[in-house]
């Protein structure tokens, strides 16, 4: 089990992570900040404006001042005629904040800044591309921009329309609104992307976070904002022209066009963001985009352009289709509609606009966003649309749709003729079946004495079969379980020294296997899964990947609750696994009562059957310091302590973190010279 870090204040926390390799400041982080969310953001800022600008860090530290964000500006400040009310968003490379102006006249405004200590020539281009792509265009469906300028110390910064909205998706849900309804929307923001692209601008970052939508009396209009990452498709931005260097990871993943993966901003044209548009169509259909952004993150960069250049994603239908019953039952109230209409509401034409965008090919998508919203409105009015080809069948359904009484008062006289077409038949149908079903009785009543002779014999066979596997299954189970025990010591042990920073390689792609085997080869022996599970969980949990341990760990009490019930060792292991993971997560409540469920489970079971004792008592204690009850959690880590030093439940590694927190846990009660008695030979007072 990895230490479990007292909590510290920002500048401790910036300092360590400074000193640390790269490769090591995510998991010293993840640990330092848990549960603390802003804590993170501000420590993250600080290093991201040491690493971009560290001359401005090193002039700060010249001044005796200590690197804060006490440097930024803040709600009342003013820059240039605007007086900052309050943050509303932050970005990549810049702060937006709601801002008064005062003259020439008086309104609220959206003011974006460039971030402190994000400054370089590129950023700064980048910066400015963003302004004057702004400035060019004139669209209802896009914010205006006001003004621009540079702060006191040379920061730019442009004023912008303040849009009072929320994220497209977002409101098309919380409104309830239908598909037709949504789709109006869509075509709308089709129109403004179709603007930009006639001005020679790229959006380069098209998602629901950029589409915001208002209410103008009653009616929703959706904005796009945040032309941060446009890229000019003819002519230059700036003076500075930013271009895209080879290898620059530029947009969000989820909804990047698989050349915009390419990282080389060579190959870039506003069919890239005919793509974003077909995954934000996606998203509107079916609640979710193509590509789960959570899966695309912890894949890995490489993994997430394999995906995106090479994975086709699921129709919209068909991945409705896939949704549990409660998720489509969600989708479909959302959307006004009973859960049964949701599949055939999308498959046809709608699949068809869908995946023409999302072509990996761009020469197969369409050529611009107003022919993808041109295809939608066609949808709407029951008119053939271009994505899916022009067959007969099609061209007559679309027909019959436009022109419904007259295809009615066909459709009964032909009715009638078919009626009575089926009437002269029907006699000489059940006739023919009669016969048939006669020949078969006979044929199967021949099959099934042939079939009951072959069964006596085979049973037979088996028993005999039997008696003698009987014997060899009792040596075999004797033999496996000394060799799982083996096994299990044999993974901890390599898992322990992994988290002592050995080679972790060769282990990970061990168990990563051993994982992927497990439902295929032990899903008729719960006995042996989910204490494998709850082996592999403390393996993963040793190698820092707090994920894997937490969904292993959540597998192993599931299935040893219902093989052995409650009591059980394995079942308390798993909760200690779990309640690691949820400290790591800030989740102190919830981890001290899984802690708690384990210890009440292995106090009642045999010395033998105490091996995770010591760990519960010390996860038990950590919750409760992180909780600021610091006399319960002495009591745990002094109890976890003496467990891990006893002959029959010795375990270097939690003593180690217990000495470390029953240390902290003194010294915040001002007790000093106990704390010392701990560690002997260090001395805890300042």
């Amino acid at each position: 089990m990895p230490p479990i870090p007292s909590p510290q204040s920002e500048e401790t926390i910036f300092n360590h992570a400074l000193a640390l390799p790269a490769h090591e400041r995510k998991a010293y982080l993840d640990g330092a900040c848990a549960g603390n969310a802003a804590l993170r953001a501000d420590v993250d800022a600080l290093l991201c404006a040491h690493e971009a600008s560290p001359d401005f860090m090193a002039t700060l530290a010249a001044d005796g001042a200590q690197p804060t964000l006490q440097h930024y500006e803040k709600p009342g400040d003013v820059i240039g005629r605007f007086k900052l009310l309050q943050k509303i968003g932050e970005g990549g490379c810049g702060i937006v904040y709601m801002a008064e102006q005062e003259e020439p006249v008086r309104r609220r405004v959206a003011l974006k800044v460039i971030k402190l200590g994000m400054d370089t020539k590129e950023v700064v281009a980048r910066f400015e591309a963003e302004r004057q792509a702004l400035a060019l265009m004139d669209h209802a469906n896009i914010a205006r921009v006001f003004d621009g300028g540079a702060t006191e110390i040379g920061r730019p910064y442009f004023v912008m329309e303040l849009v009072r909205g929320i994220p497209i998706t977002k409101f098309c849900d919380e409104q309830n609104l239908s598909t037709a309804k949504r789709l109006e929307l869509f075509t709308q923001v089709c129109h403004a992307v179709q603007h930009a692209h006639q001005k020679g601008i790229i959006h380069r970052d098209l998602k629901p976070s950029n589409i915001l939508v208002t209410l103008h009396d009653g009616t929703p209009v959706p904005k796009v904002i945040d032309f941060g990452i446009a890229m000019a498709t003819e002519g230059r931005l700036t003076d500075s022209t930013l271009f895209t260097a080879f290898d620059q990871f530029i947009g969000t993943p989820a909804y990047m066009s698989p050349e915009q993966a390419e990282m080389s901003g060579l190959d870039i044209d506003t069919r890239s963001d005919i793509y974003s548009l077909g995954v934000l169509l996606y998203e509107l259909l079916t609640g979710r985009p193509p590509f789960d952004p959570k899966t695309l993150v912890a894949a890995g960069l490489d993994e997430i352009r394999r995906i995106i250049r090479e994975v086709d994603p699921p129709r919209p239908s068909t991945r409705l289709s896939t949704l549990t019953d409660l998720e489509r039952a969600t989708v479909a109230t959302l959307r006004g509609i009973l859960p049964a209409q949701l599949p055939t509401l999308l498959s046809g034409d709608l699949d068809w606009i869908v995946m023409k965008a999302l072509e990996k090919d761009r020469t197969r998508r369409y050529e611009t966003a107003n022919s993808l919203a041109s295809d939608v409105l066609r949808h709407l009015h029951d008119e053939p649309v271009i994505a899916r080809p022009p067959s007969a069948g099609y061209l007559l359904q679309k027909f019959a749709r436009r022109h419904r009484l007259a295809f009615a008062a066909t459709g009964g006289i032909a009715a009638a003729i078919i009626i009575g077409l089926a009437v002269a038949t029907w006699s000489l149908v059940l006739e023919k079946a009669a016969r048939e079903r006669a020949v078969a009785a006979e044929a199967e009543q021949s099959r099934l004495r042939v079939q009951a002779e072959v069964a006596r014999r085979a049973e037979t066979e088996q028993r005999r079969q039997a008696q003698a596997n009987e014997k060899k299954a009792l040596l075999e189970a004797m033999r496996s379980e000394q060799a799982f025990a083996f096994l299990s010591r044999m993974l901890l042990g390599l898992g322990s020294s992994a988290a002592l920073e050995r080679d972790k390689t060769l282990l990970r792609e061990i168990v990563d296997k051993t994982v992927e085997r497990l439902d295929k080869e032990l899903s008729d022996s719960p006995e042996i899964d989910g204490t494998v599970r709850g082996v592999l969980g403390a393996v993963y949990l040793d190698l820092g990947d707090f994920v894997k341990a937490e969904a292993l760990a959540l597998a192993s009490l599931e299935i040893n609750k219902k093989t052995f019930g409650p009591q059980h060792e394995d079942v308390a292991g798993a909760n200690v696994i779990l309640s690691t993971v949820r400290l790591t997560q800030g989740r102190f409540s919830e981890a001290t009562d899984l802690a708690n469920e384990a210890v009440v489970v292995l106090q009642k079971l045999p010395r033998s059957k105490q091996r995770y004792f010591s760990a519960a008592h010390l996860v038990l204690g950590a919750g409760l310091h992180a909780q600021g009850k610091l006399d319960a959690a002495e009591v745990h880590f002094r109890t976890a302590l003496e467990l891990a030093t006893n002959e029959t439940n010795m375990d270097a590694k939690v003593e180690r973190t217990a000495r470390s927190m029953l240390v902290s846990t003194l010294q915040k009660q001002g007790r000093a010279i106990e704390a010392e008695s701990v560690i002997p030979g260090i001395s805890t007072r300042k």
